[in-house]
């Protein structure tokens, strides 16, 4: 008989972004938040009504990847908690760092918003066994705001993510200017068919 189990991210997390922005508006923030004649929060006010529409190089949302998740099955319809302590190995990551003004770097806002809340969940189904909790594996984009969880992972196959059930509120918000270099920044193509079955066999190997 098959059963079905659902993973629900529960906890902190929120939106992040990375926008492009010009020369100026970068070096003219840095010097007035370094000088102490603007603040971050000044900064946050600035971009807050912009931000979403720039997000240019990186716009996510989800939990921290160092959160813990619920783990349930599904029985009849109904859901059966069997912990809510879970915590999920790392097997795929990919950086989005802001770093110096080197060559080939580009000026870029980072902005953030933090929440707490129920941020996704989804649902796996075995051949009547238990979930394997080796199996279950997050993928995860490195920022400087925090870690945050990109897609959920069993066996090696993406599972589909049920957003519907996002239920949060604000906690606060950061926003942070710098540089990007675009040859190190690893977009979201980088999580793909191929990587994630190399990465999920070297993942294996370590069990």
């Amino acid at each position: 008989m098959k059963r079905k189990f659902k993973i629900t991210a529960v906890g902190y997390g929120g939106e992040y972004a990375i926008c492009t922005k010009d020369v100026g508006f970068v070096d003219d923030w840095s010097e007035m938040i370094e000088n102490g004649d603007s603040s971050e929060h000044d900064l946050v006010q600035e971009v807050q009504d912009t931000f979403y529409d720039e997000a240019d190089l990186e716009h996510g949302y989800g939990m921290y990847s160092d959160g813990l998740f619920t783990l349930c099955e599904i029985k009849d319809g109904e859901e059966e908690e069997i912990r809510d302590d879970l915590s999920i190995s790392t097997f795929m990551s990919r950086e989005a760092y802001i770093t110096d003004s080197g060559n080939g770097s580009v000026p870029v806002l980072l902005f953030h918003g933090s929440e707490k809340g129920i941020f996704a969940s989804w649902e796996v189904e075995t051949d009547g066994e238990d979930l394997d909790l080796q199996k279950l594996v997050i993928s995860e984009v490195e920022t400087d705001v925090g870690g945050f969880v990109q897609d959920l992972y069993y066996d090696g196959q993406l599972l589909e993510i049920d957003s519907d059930c996002v239920d949060t509120r604000e906690k606060s918000f950061t926003a942070k200017v710098g540089w990007i270099n675009p040859e190190w920044h690893e977009n979201k193509e980088t999580f793909n068919e191929e990587s994630a079955k190399e990465c999920w066999s070297y993942y294996k190997e370590e069990l």
